[in-house]
């Protein structure tokens, strides 16, 4: 389909070009004749009509064209009749001049040529034919009707000749203009094919390159900008500006002198290509930590022409790193805390037991005993918290994975803290997420990280403020998790404590643990989730998690 759409454009320019010169040709040629000949020699009234009738005439062709297409039957039509319109042309030129006049059997030939660039071999020896029966018979039939004395006896056998000349030229010029029409016309196909397939090759390569998540750019040796993808663009925060051709210093050097610095290296010498890692700061947002790799380009003569930078955002990689370390340390530390809660589990027991039995032999109208004695049961009760929390983060059970209903989740705990004295009129929560929104999770473990991190932001708030719960889209491939944030209004986390928040002990708050967020990111990883945290832009604390929506390989 798309070759026949490329020949009827073919077609149709060659048409366009015939009707340009049509009119051009016979105002040309009878016009001249209507200038240089006298009135007295050549009646001009049938040629000037002759003209104004090929204008008439180019202009219905041209509006048949183009409302009917190029097709050959009605350029069959056309080469017909002109060369009958140039036959009536031959014989009105003869009957002017009152004798035999070849000087305009030229026009069959055009008509012939013409029908070669659209018809094969037989078809244009057909018109050939058309031309020679036409043309004998305006000269041996046609114009000895009208004027019987056109041929004279002793100008027969000259004519005779001629005629036959121009027939049999007629004929070769056919057969020519045929052969050679053909041949550039399969020349013609041949390198419409070769566009073709160098074009999608191109396609195909640039379409590779822009569909790449990791950074292209190529720098030619003057130090010029060749390409850049999209993710490249995307990455350092470009857009779409056409920046091909321009100097890579100047590009670049807003967002990251240091890579600059490695360009310039790598466009004065040959390099091995190694990765490295390097920090850019985008104009909007946080510094990105990039791994970047520099390969030299070189020419089919073996000299550089360039380098090609290829590299990635390392963000989410140094992150999923991170959790990989904390998980380490947080499984040492798991030890340690069910070894440390073991061991004051015991001796509180008996703190408490003889704290009672003190308690009824202590002298109560003493102030400073009630005093003590409180002191004795509020501590020990902050241990016994603090025990708990230590089990509780070492013996967070094995999860029980099933597909839950995040919504239905969300509206239970909302119940559960309905309730809670921090959850004042003035504190708004909203649950922006639709029933049926699905994830692989334990239906326990997802209620406690809910209400261990509601509860947190009700801490922040301090009695005013939003907290809202919404499903957002993530940095992941499709289907792999399911992206549920908790985000509130407060004072958000201190920039100083956000690459701590979830680690064991490390607490922002005067009497806290340090063990809330740190249950909560083991119970997201023990359902292969993840979870994440930092300050939002307009204010405020999120934590993002990633509940998964497959299985673990």
């Amino acid at each position: 389909m798309k070759g026949r759409g490329i020949k009827k454009t073919r077609d149709w320019m060659i048409v366009r070009w015939m009707l340009i010169l049509r009119p051009a040709i016979v105002t040309a040629t009878l016009g001249m004749a209507i200038i240089t000949l006298p009135q007295d020699v050549i009646n001009k009234t049938p040629i000037a009509i002759i003209v104004l009738g090929t204008y008439l005439l180019t202009l219905l062709y041209w509006l048949s064209h183009y409302m009917l297409g190029t097709s050959r039957p009605l350029l069959a039509i056309q080469i017909s009749f002109d060369i009958f319109l140039i036959t009536v042309i031959i014989v009105t030129i003869n009957y002017a001049a009152g004798g035999y006049d070849a000087s305009f059997v030229g026009f069959y030939f055009l008509s012939i040529m013409c029908a070669s660039l659209f018809f094969r071999r037989l078809y244009t020896f057909f018109f050939s034919l058309l031309a020679i029966v036409f043309f004998l018979s305006s000269v041996f039939v046609i114009c000895p009707f009208l004027d019987p004395f056109f041929i004279a006896e002793d100008t027969r056998n000259s004519i005779i000749l001629q005629t036959f000349m121009f027939s049999a030229l007629i004929i070769a010029v056919g057969f020519f203009s045929s052969y050679f029409a053909e041949r550039v016309i399969k020349k013609d196909t041949a390198l419409i094919s070769a566009l073709k397939l160098l074009k999608r090759a191109r396609l195909d390569t640039t379409d590779i390159l822009q569909c790449m998540t990791n950074g292209l750019i190529a720098v030619d040796s003057s130090g010029s900008i060749m390409y850049m993808n999209r993710a490249a663009k995307r990455i350092l925060q470009i857009g779409n500006a056409i920046i091909e051709g321009k100097r890579y210093n100047g590009i670049f050097g807003k967002c990251s002198g240091e890579l600059v610095k490695i360009i310039e290296h790598g466009l004065r010498e040959p390099i091995q290509p190694s990765e490295m890692e390097i920090t850019i700061s985008p104009p909007k947002g946080d510094p990105l930590p990039i791994g970047l790799t520099l390969v030299t380009l070189y020419d089919t003569d073996g000299s550089s022409r360039g380098i090609i930078v290829n590299f990635k955002d390392l963000t989410e990689k140094n992150k999923l790193l991170e959790m990989i370390r904390q998980s380490d340390r947080m499984a040492a530390i798991g030890e340690l805390s069910a070894a440390i809660a073991h061991e004051i589990k015991n001796p509180l027991a008996s703190i408490c037991s003889a704290v009672e039995l003190l308690s009824e032999s202590v002298d109560t109208s003493d102030p400073h005993n009630i005093k003590l004695m409180k002191i004795i049961e509020k501590e020990s009760a902050r241990l016994q918290l603090i025990s708990a929390d230590f089990l509780q983060f070492a013996r967070i059970q094995t999860p029980h994975i099933q597909m839950v209903d995040i919504g239905a989740i969300i509206e239970d705990v909302l119940v559960l803290i309905e309730n809670d004295p921090r959850n004042t009129e003035t504190v708004i929560v909203r649950n922006l997420v639709n029933g049926g929104t699905v994830a692989l999770f334990d239906p326990d473990h997802l209620k406690q990280i809910l209400i261990n991190l509601i509860i947190n932001s009700l801490e922040n708030l301090a009695g005013t403020g939003e907290i809202e719960l919404a499903i957002e889209d993530g940095e992941y491939p499709e289907n792999e998790y399911v992206r549920l944030v908790v985000s509130d209004t407060g004072t958000g986390f201190p920039k100083e404590a956000l690459g701590h928040m979830f680690e064991p002990f490390f607490s922002t708050k005067k009497e806290g643990t340090g063990l809330g967020l740190a249950i909560v990111r083991k119970m997201v990883i023990s359902n292969n989730g993840r979870v994440f945290a930092q300050n939002r832009v307009n204010g405020g604390a999120e934590v993002a998690l990633d509940l998964p929506l497959k299985g673990a390989d």
